[in-house]
């Protein structure tokens, strides 16, 4: 879990699932807890543990990476956003799958 938020947006729904049958064995063999959340949920936590990191720690490496506050005032009540960061431009299908992009743009749709 320490290098998924890295990795994740490049694997393919195959390779997830892949992990999702580890994570099963596992469970079934009692090698883990059999409360243990699923891959994508472990990886969700993970996701937001990392960005509320980089967000609030100026001294986080990622920090310098986030793009700046956004000086827009809201004139509509619309849902409530994880952040008050500026939202890039999707430029490639690439840069979508980057852990900054996924985590700016989670809840934004």
């Amino acid at each position: 879990m320490y290098t998924a938020s890295a990795w994740r947006g490049f694997a393919s729904t195959s390779d997830r699932q892949r992990i999702n049958t580890l994570i099963d064995r596992a469970r079934r063999n009692r090698y883990c807890a059999s409360d243990l959340p699923s891959f994508e949920e472990l990886c969700e936590d993970v996701d937001d543990e990392l960005f509320n990191k980089a967000v609030c720690m100026p001294s986080q490496v990622l920090h310098s990476l986030l793009p700046p506050p956004s000086n827009a005032l809201q004139k509509y009540n619309l849902r409530k956003r994880t952040h008050v960061l500026q939202l890039p431009e999707h430029t490639t299908h690439l840069s979508d799958k980057n852990v900054i992009t996924r985590m700016l743009y989670k809840n934004s749709y």
